[in-house]
């Protein structure tokens, strides 16, 4: 083994679909799942607070890994190119497995979240109405005073 190979990181971790980006305060390389996108994630390295980011094509510096394709050459055993494009083809199948999981989970959660924002919103309402109330007897009270006040003594 080289000197440079002795350097290089173990990337066995990182798989297909993961985030991958640096720490902003250390530099850390870094990799999770895409189901963190948006999440605050501890640093390995510093420990520091960081915001994964949330991949988009305009977004070049949160890549998300992809899957190795095979190269094919003209020589090469077609058994063993059948085997690489099985695995390559095994691997894309437990990719769409995962993010068919992710979406119901996110359908999941966003059913959930929108049913906590229509409780939230009626609740809010409703404290809307007690304040307003509230209000009106103060102003209520605020009149009396001035008028006990303003009153002269007999």
């Amino acid at each position: 083994m080289s000197e440079e190979t002795q350097h290089v990181p173990d990337l066995t971790d990182i798989r297909e679909g993961d985030i991958l980006f640096d720490c902003p305060y250390c530099g850390k390389n870094m990799a999770i799942e895409s189901a963190g996108a948006g999440l605050m994630v501890p640093c390995a390295n510093c420990g520091k607070a960081v915001q994964v980011p949330i991949p988009d094509s305009g977004t070049p510096e949160a890549p998300v890994a992809t899957v190795p394709r095979p190269e094919i050459a003209d020589g090469d055993d077609p058994q063993a190119t059948i085997q690489q494009l099985d695995a390559a083809l095994a691997m894309a199948n437990q990719q769409i497995d995962r993010l068919l999981a992710e979406k119901e989970a996110l359908q999941e959660r966003r059913a959930f979240l929108e049913q906590i924002r229509i409780t939230n919103s009626t609740r809010l309402e409703r404290i809307a109405a007690e304040l307003a109330s509230l209000q009106d007897a103060l102003d209520r009270a605020l009149v009396l005073l001035a008028e006990v006040r303003t009153e002269k003594p007999a």
